[in-house]
C-alpha cells in the first residue's frame, strides 16, 4: 500500500473529528492574531529509526505521514503559520542529525505534507537538542514561541529532558512545549516526555493510532493551549472479552483477538490470549460503548460475534470452534497377516496443539466404536505427517478386510475424519495377484516390474540408488516401509525409474513397495539403507584432510569457537542442552540455549528518575557463531532485526536467516511467554487412555486427560465406563470431573488423583507411574474404588 493510498483510507475514516477540531481551533487563532500574540507554531518530527515500528500493521512514519497531508491543508485554510523541524532522517548513530527543514509561515504550511513524505527514518533520538533547536530557531528570548514536539520514544542523546525544559522556560520571553507521545508502551518514557511538557506549561498528549495523533496534532498546533480545546467525548465501557469453547473443539493454546466497530469500520487488535490462564480467563479491555463485531483467530480454529457495547455490559463470549479435521493415509494396500501395517497420516487441514485423536483399526464396515481392534494416538502438536503401525499377529488377526478409522473427541463412528481400507492376506503374491485382476471384458495383462540395485551400500548424497524396471507413470511413489520400526519414507519416481534414497533415512532394511495414483500397489523388494553424513561422504587427501569443498580448520574454528560478548556474563549455560534460568529479583523464568550467556537483568532509570515497568537484559552466544538477542533495549534500530511483544516486554533480535539463530531464539521467546521445552523423561498425559483391569486383562473404560500446564495443580478429565455395575454403579453417561497432579522436582507429573463424582455415587482414583519405571514406557498404574461398598480395582493405563 502507497503512502496515499494509505492516506486516502486515513481520510474518510478521520476526516470529520480532525475537521470539526481544525475549525474550532480557527477562532482561537483568530483571537491570538487580533490579540497581537504570535500564532506561529514550530513542529519537531520525530525520524528516528523507531519511527518504523507498526501500529495495526502500518508504520508509525507512515500514519504520522498521512495525518501531516490531512492537516497542512487546514493549516493554510486556517492561516496558521507552522514550521517544520526533523532529527534522525539522514544519518545512524548521530546525535547533531537535526535539520530545519520550514521556518513557521502561511503560505509554506501546506508543503509540509511533501516535506514530511519525503523522510526515510534511520537514526537516534536526540529530541532535547532538537527543541532547544526549535526555540533557537523562533527568538524564544525575545518573543512568545510554541514548540510541538511528536516522538516515539525517550532521548537516546545525553540530555535530559526535564533539564532542557526548564532552561528554555527560564530563559525565554513566553515558551511552551506541547509533546505527542505516539505509540508510548512503557510508563517510564512516557514520564520523562511528560515532564518536558510540564516544566515548559505545555501539554502531553497520548497517541495510540492515526485518530487519535490527528486529534492530538491539531490540538496543539492550532493556537490554542490543549487543554481549553473542546473535548470529544467518547464513552467508554471496561469489558471482559472470553472464548466460549464449542463441543469438540479442544482448548486453544492461543487466540488472536479483534473487533470492528459496525458503524465506523474502525479495527481494534485487541491482543493475544496465550496460554490455560489467559484463555480461560480472558482479558479486560476499555472500548467505546456501541455495536462491534469481535473475532478470535488462531490454533486452528476461528469464532466471531456481534455484540452491542453499553454501560451494563460485563463480558462478550466469542464462540471458537476448531477447524474441521482432514486426513490422508499413505500406505501400502494390503499387508501379511505376519507382518506390521505400517503407514503414514497426513493432517490435510492445521491442527489444534491441546486437540487428540485417535488412530484406529477396525473391521471393514464397523458401525461401533466398541468394535475397534487396537489405536494409537495423533497429538495437534506432531508434525504435518507422523508414522503408526498396528501389528496383526499380537491380535491374532485373519485374513480379511479392514479399515483404518481416524476419530477425534467422539466415540460416535459417524463423526469419523476419515475411513481408509486395508487388506490382510496370506502372502504378498496373494495380494499382488488379487490386486492385478483384470476384469472379465478386460484382456489387457497387469504390468510387470524389474527392481535392481544400482550401486551398494545405499546411502543418501551418493550417486548410488535403486533402479524401478518397467511402465512407471507421472505420480508413482516408491513407498520405503521399515522392517525394523524405521519411519516410512516416500520417494517420486523420476521417468527414468532411478530412485535416491531420501536424506533423512535411517540405516536398516526396508520392504519397497510401487504405489499408484490410483491405489494400486506392487511389492519390489527389499534393500538396506546406510546413511552417511556429507562429511563422511566427502573426498580426503592422503593425509587425511578434508576436500577443498569442506570447511577448513580456521573456518570450523571460526563457527564453533568463543565469541566476544559485549557484556559481563551473569549466567552461562555450559551444558550439553538448554539450561532453565531464573532471576527472582525480577520475576524472570527462560531458557538459556546451550553456549548461551546472559547478563544479569536490570531495571533501567531515566534521567527523571522513572523505573522501567520491564527488566532489560543481554543475551548472546558464547561460543558456535555469534548472535545476540536483547529483552527491552533502552533504544532499538529496526534495521538491526526485528522485535516482538513477549510477557515481560519487548524481545528483540539481530537479524538472521541461520537456521539455529533462529531456534535459539524460539527457545527463548517461548520460554519468556511461559511455553518452556519439556524436560528429559516428559511424556505427555493429554491423550485418551484404556483403563484395564491388571487382574483380568478387561477394559474397564476409557478416560481422557488434558496436557496440564507446568506446575498445574488440577488436570481436567472425562471419563467413561464400560461396566458401572463393577463399581456399584448404573451411570453409562461420559462424566467431567478435575483431577489432581504431583509433580517431581524435574517438573514430571509422576501422580494423579481425586475424585469422579457420578449421579449416583463417587469413586476415587490414584495413578502414579509403575515401580521400575525406566522414563520411556507411556504408562499408569493404581486403583480405582468406590469407598461407600468398598469395591476397588487394580487398574493398568496405556
Amino acid at each position: 500500500m502507497t503512502p496515499r493510498q494509505h492516506s486516502f483510507r486515513q481520510r474518510t475514516r478521520l476526516g470529520t473529528a480532525a475537521l470539526s477540531l481544525c475549525l474550532a481551533s480557527t477562532s482561537l487563532v483568530q483571537a491570538q492574531t487580533q490579540s497581537g500574540q504570535s500564532n506561529d507554531v514550530m513542529v519537531v518530527f520525530d525520524a528516528s529509526g523507531s519511527m518504523w515500528g507498526q501500529v495495526d500493521g502500518t508504520a508509525k512514519v507512515e500514519i504520522a505521514q498521512d495525518v501531516f497531508a490531512d492537516l497542512s491543508e487546514e493549516w493554510q485554510r486556517n492561516r496558521q503559520a507552522v514550521g517544520l523541524i526533523a532529527y534522525g532522517h539522514r544519518r545512524r548513530g548521530d546525535c547533531s542529525d537535526i535539520e530545519v527543514l520550514a521556518q513557521p509561515s502561511v503560505e509554506g504550511s501546506a508543503s509540509l505534507a511533501q516535506i514530511v513524505s519525503s523522510l526515510s527514518p534511520r537514526g537516534k533520538t536526540p529530541l532535547s537538542q532538537a527543541v532547544r533547536t526549535a526555540a533557537e530557531q523562533m527568538l524564544y528570548t525575545e518573543n512568545a514561541a510554541t514548540v510541538v514536539l511528536l516522538s516515539d520514544g525517550i532521548e537516546t542523546c545525553d540530555l535530559d529532558p526535564c533539564a532542557v525544559g526548564a532552561e528554555l522556560e527560564s530563559l525565554g520571553f513566553d515558551f511552551t512545549a506541547h509533546v505527542i507521545g505516539f505509540d508510548i508502551r512503557e510508563e517510564a518514557d512516557r514520564a520523562q516526555l511528560q515532564c518536558l511538557a510540564d516544566t515548559t506549561g505545555g501539554t502531553y498528549m497520548d497517541a495510540r493510532d492515526a485518530a487519535t495523533l490527528s486529534t492530538a496534532l491539531a490540538q496543539a498546533t492550532g493556537g490554542a493551549d490543549p487543554r481549553l480545546a473542546p473535548e470529544v467525548k467518547i464513552t467508554t465501557t471496561a469489558t471482559k472479552i472470553t472464548v466460549e469453547i464449542a463441543d469438540g473443539t479442544a482448548r486453544p493454546a492461543f487466540v488472536t483477538l479483534s473487533a470492528i466497530n459496525a458503524e465506523t469500520g474502525e479495527r481494534r487488535d485487541l491482543g493475544r490470549l496465550e496460554g490455560a490462564d489467559q484463555v480461560i480467563t480472558g482479558l479486560t479491555f476499555d472500548l467505546p460503548q456501541g455495536d462491534w463485531v469481535f473475532m478470535a483467530e488462531g490454533d486452528g480454529g476461528t469464532g466471531e460475534t456481534t455484540a452491542r457495547l453499553t454501560e451494563a455490559t460485563q463480558e462478550i463470549p466469542i464462540p471458537f470452534a476448531a477447524n474441521t479435521g482432514a486426513f490422508e493415509v499413505i500406505s501400502a494396500n494390503s499387508f501379511t497377516v505376519d507382518e506390521t501395517i505400517a503407514f503414514q497420516l497426513r493432517s490435510l487441514e492445521p491442527l489444534q496443539q491441546n486437540a487428540t485423536y485417535s488412530v484406529m483399526l477396525f473391521p471393514r464396515g464397523a458401525t461401533t466404536f466398541d468394535e475397534n481392534i487396537t489405536f494409537s494416538y495423533r497429538f495437534g502438536t506432531d508434525p504435518e505427517t507422523t508414522d503408526h503401525a498396528f501389528y496383526p499377529w499380537e491380535f491374532d488377526l485373519p485374513t480379511g478386510d479392514y479399515e483404518i478409522v481416524i476419530m477425534g473427541d467422539s466415540y460416535d463412528l459417524g463423526d469419523h475424519l476419515g475411513r481408509f481400507p486395508v487388506q490382510l492376506v496370506e502372502t504378498l503374491e496373494v495380494a499382488e495377484t488379487q490386486a492385478s485382476v483384470p476384469a472379465a471384458d478386460d484382456t489387457t495383462p497387469p504390468p510387470s516390474f524389474g527392481f535392481s540395485q544400482i550401486a551398494e551400500p545405499l546411502s543418501p548424497g551418493s550417486q548410488n540408488a535403486f533402479l524401478i524396471d518397467g511402465p512407471v507413470a507421472p505420480g508413482d511413489q516408491a513407498m520405503l516401509i521399515g522392517l525394523e520400526g524405521q519411519d516410512i519414507q516416500v520417494v517420486e519416481v523420476p521417468d527414468d525409474g532411478v530412485v535416491s534414497l531420501p536424506a533423512q533415512i535411517v540405516a536398516g532394511t526396508y520392504r519397497v513397495q510401487l504405489v499408484r495414483p490410483d491405489g494400486t500397489d506392487f511389492h519390489l523388494g527389499l534393500i538396506d539403507a546406510l546413511p552417511e553424513t556429507a562429511q563422511d561422504i566427502g573426498d580426503h587427501s592422503e593425509g587425511g584432510e578434508p576436500a577443498d569443498t569442506m570447511l577448513s580448520a580456521q573456518e570450523l574454528a571460526a563457527e564453533t569457537g568463543p565469541q566476544e560478548l559485549g557484556f559481563d556474563p551473569w549466567k552461562t549455560c555450559e551444558e550439553a542442552v538448554a539450561c532453565r534460568v531464573e532471576d527472582r529479583r525480577v520475576g524472570l523464568e527462560w531458557m538459556l540455549p546451550a553456549g548461551w550467556a546472559a547478563e544479569e537483568p536490570f531495571y533501567y532509570t531515566t534521567a527523571g528518575g522513572a523505573q522501567a515497568d520491564h527488566p532489560t537484559m543481554q543475551m548472546a552466544r558464547a561460543s558456535g557463531g555469534a548472535f545476540s538477542i536483547t529483552l527491552n533495549p533502552r533504544q532499538w534500530d529496526v534495521m538491526l532485526g526485528p522485535c516482538e511483544d513477549v510477557a515481560s516486554g519487548l524481545l528483540c533480535r539481530e537479524a538472521s536467516d541461520v537456521l539455529k539463530d533462529q531456534t535459539d531464539y524460539e527457545m527463548i521467546r517461548n520460554s519468556l511467554n511461559g511455553d518452556f521445552p519439556k524436560p528429559d523423561g516428559w511424556l505427555p498425559i493429554g491423550r485418551s487412555w484404556t483403563i484395564e483391569d491388571r487382574a483380568l486383562g478387561a477394559r474397564v473404560g476409557l478416560i481422557k486427560l488434558d496436557e496440564p500446564d507446568d506446575r498445574a495443580e488440577t488436570v481436567s478429565a472425562s471419563i467413561r465406563l464400560d461396566n458401572p455395575e463393577q463399581f456399584g454403579l448404573g451411570d453409562t453417561s461420559i462424566v467431567q470431573t478435575e483431577l489432581g497432579l504431583i509433580w517431581d522436582q524435574n517438573l514430571l507429573v509422576n501422580a494423579i488423583d481425586g475424585e469422579i463424582r457420578f449421579e449416583d455415587g463417587a469413586l476415587f482414583v490414584l495413578l502414579a507411574r509403575p515401580g521400575g519405571w525406566d522414563g520411556t514406557q507411556d504408562v499408569w498404574v493404581g486403583t480405582i474404588s468406590n469407598p461407600a461398598n468398598h469395591r476397588a480395582v487394580l487398574v493398568n493405563l496405556y
